[in-house]
Order: structure tokens, then C-alpha cells, then sequence
């Protein structure tokens, strides 16, 4: 018997110093438990499937159909459904009429203000518009379009991305109107937009009303470009010799009329305030000198750096309306001058 004390004593010994080890591995149970009765995150992205599948990614206009506008109370809305039930259980307890008229009546305007804060949203035609090519490091802003066909106007409509809210507009009856959300960027290429989130809460507050969507945007994020940048070093004319100087001597030829992305510099104003229309000014004389940006030319230390380069004398170039040329290791532009032609430099340069 004391024998078998003593190994009862033992056992029990080593079953008191296995228990926090046991403990230990159980410690993650209570954090799931918390996160399994953790409300659902409305503001950053659906989290529901069947949300998550009719928010896009769409390649055309979208109508806010009533199975894409999505309604919940908002903290005022649960307070005020708190409200209703205390009066409701008072009013049956102490058998008060008034009571009884009081809840009623408020369920009613509950009732109109749910169906008003759900119509504000419903109905609406949301079109993409393009975004605008931001260099890296700036803001890209994307546009969207609120068209309203209804004869009735839409007040407070917000916008948000990634939880923050961007933008808040009012859509007046049979019009359109613009709002934005933008996104920072922080590297070259090719930013998708990504899902936003309209909602609102007019009239009363007391409900949201809010749909998901992807109209699959992008925007073109041109390279950083590089600061102290060498330009004679780096920028080579068509003999291959350093040349940033001015251009070539011309006479003055003809006018012809103005086309989108000629040099703004070479407008005629006095044929176009006497005819109110532009006119570009034409000239004969020596071949414009040719300034080639060439991808093997450009000392740096790695390609990211090269491109930065490369950026900063395509914007010095065309601030000096140059003619010039871009060569990269498997594509070469060549030379010209004008808006058109300089972002399609930048935009070669940011899908490298």
C-alpha cells in the first residue's frame, strides 16, 4: 500500500507538470473564437460570395439592379431599433395607448427611411471613365460616372476604397456626375483599380445602403524620374555624339490647321483670333537634329535606375520641344516630337 501511494503520488506529479504544456497548445483556441464571433468587415472588401461574384469585374457600364444594392442598419439605426422595442414591451406592460401610437408611428417612419435610403442608390448607371498616366510615387486617380435616369435626385453618395472614403456627391434628376477615389502608387507599370464601394445613408441615417464594383480600370504609372541627371553625358544625337544644344535653323512655309498633339508653340494666334480657329505654323529648312535616348548609353546601377534616367531626358526633351528618338532592348521608337509621341515614350518605359 505505501508503495502503491507512492506511485499514485508520482503519477499524479507528472500529470500536474504535463498540463501547462498542454495548456500552451491550447492557447490559440480562445483567439479563434474571438475572430469567429468578430463582425464581418463591410468596409474594406464583401465578404460574402455571392456579394464578391456580382461586384465585377465588369467591362461595361453597370445598372444598380436591387440585387446589387445591399442595406444594413448603421449604429443609429440599431439604437433607434433598441428604441422601438422598449417602447413597444412599456407600452404592452402598462397597457398605454399612447404608447402603442408612438411605436407604431416611429416603425412607420423607420419603414420610409429604410425604403428611401435604399431607393437613393438603386436605379443608378455607373460608367468608367479612363484614368489619367501618373508618374510613380503621385496619386492615380480613377473616375467613375453616376448617371441617373429617375426624376428624382440623389443626395450624399460617397465612394470609398480600401475602408476610406474618397469623394461624396449629389446626382441631380435625368444628369450625370463625376466623383473619384484615389490610390497611391509606389512602382512603375500597369495599377489596377480594384473593387469600390458606393454607399449612402440619406436621408435619415439610420441605414446604409451600399454596393461593390470593379469596372476593371487602370491606370499607366510612368517611371520616377531621376534627379541630377547628366544630360550631356547621357543624351546622344544620330552621329552618337553629345548633343542637347537648339534646333535647326527653318523659314517660315504655310499654315495648315492645328491637330492634336502638335507643338503648342508653333500655333498661329493672329490667324486664330481672326478666324477662331488654330492654325499650325509650317517650316522649310534643315533636318531637325535627332536626340536618341539609348538603353545601352546610360550608366546606372541596375535597370530601375536606367529607367529613371531615361525618364528624367524624355521630360527634359520634350520641355525643349526636341526631336528624339528612344531605344530600348527590344523596342525602338523614333524620333519625333509632340504630346502623342512622349507618352508613348514614358508608357514604354513603365512596361519595360
Amino acid at each position: 500500500m505505501p508503495g502503491q501511494t507512492h506511485t499514485t503520488r508520482a503519477h499524479t506529479t507528472q500529470t500536474q507538470t504535463t498540463r501547462p504544456a498542454a495548456s500552451q497548445t491550447d492557447k490559440p483556441a480562445p483567439n479563434r473564437k474571438r475572430g469567429f464571433l468578430r463582425l464581418p468587415d463591410f468596409k474594406k472588401k464583401p465578404v460574402l460570395k455571392f456579394i464578391s461574384k456580382r461586384s465585377g469585374p465588369f467591362d461595361r457600364p453597370v445598372t444598380l439592379t436591387r440585387d446589387r444594392v445591399y442595406i444594413i442598419p448603421t449604429k443609429a439605426g440599431l439604437i433607434f431599433s433598441l428604441l422601438l422595442l422598449t417602447l413597444l414591451v412599456g407600452s404592452i406592460n402598462y397597457e398605454k395607448n399612447l404608447g402603442f401610437v408612438l411605436t407604431f408611428l416611429l416603425i412607420g417612419i423607420g419603414n420610409i427611411l429604410l425604403l428611401s435610403t435604399w431607393r437613393n442608390l438603386a436605379g443608378l448607371v455607373i460608367k468608367r471613365e479612363k484614368a489619367s498616366a501618373v508618374f510613380a510615387g503621385e496619386d492615380a486617380c480613377f473616375n467613375i460616372q453616376l448617371i441617373n435616369h429617375q426624376l428624382f435626385d440623389r443626395r450624399s453618395i460617397a465612394i470609398s476604397h480600401e475602408g476610406i472614403e474618397q469623394d461624396v456627391v449629389d446626382c441631380p434628376a435625368n444628369a450625370s456626375q463625376l466623383m473619384s477615389y484615389n490610390i497611391a502608387t509606389k512602382r512603375r507599370g500597369r495599377l489596377d483599380g480594384g473593387r469600390f464601394r458606393l454607399y449612402t445613408e440619406f436621408p435619415g441615417g439610420l441605414f446604409i445602403a451600399w454596393t461593390w464594383l470593379d469596372l476593371s480600370m487602370n491606370c499607366i504609372v510612368y517611371p520616377s524620374p531621376a534627379g541630377n541627371v547628366d544630360i550631356r553625358v547621357n543624351a546622344q544625337d544620330e552621329n552618337g555624339e553629345n548633343d542637347y544644344g537648339g534646333k535647326s535653323p527653318e523659314n517660315f512655309s504655310h499654315l495648315r490647321k492645328y491637330h492634336h498633339g502638335d507643338n503648342i508653340n508653333r500655333i498661329s494666334w493672329k490667324a486664330a483670333a481672326k478666324t477662331d480657329e488654330l492654325f499650325t505654323k509650317e517650316f522649310t529648312g534643315a533636318k531637325p537634329q535627332e536626340l536618341w535616348i539609348d538603353w545601352s548609353g546610360i550608366p546606372a546601377d541596375d535597370d530601375e535606375q536606367r529607367l529613371s534616367i531615361m525618364c528624367a531626358l524624355i521630360i527634359h526633351a520634350n520641355s525643349r520641344q526636341q526631336f528624339y528618338g528612344m531605344k530600348l532592348p527590344e523596342l525602338t521608337i523614333a524620333p519625333d516630337n509632340g504630346v502623342q509621341h512622349y507618352h508613348q515614350c514614358l508608357t514604354a518605359l513603365a512596361l519595360h
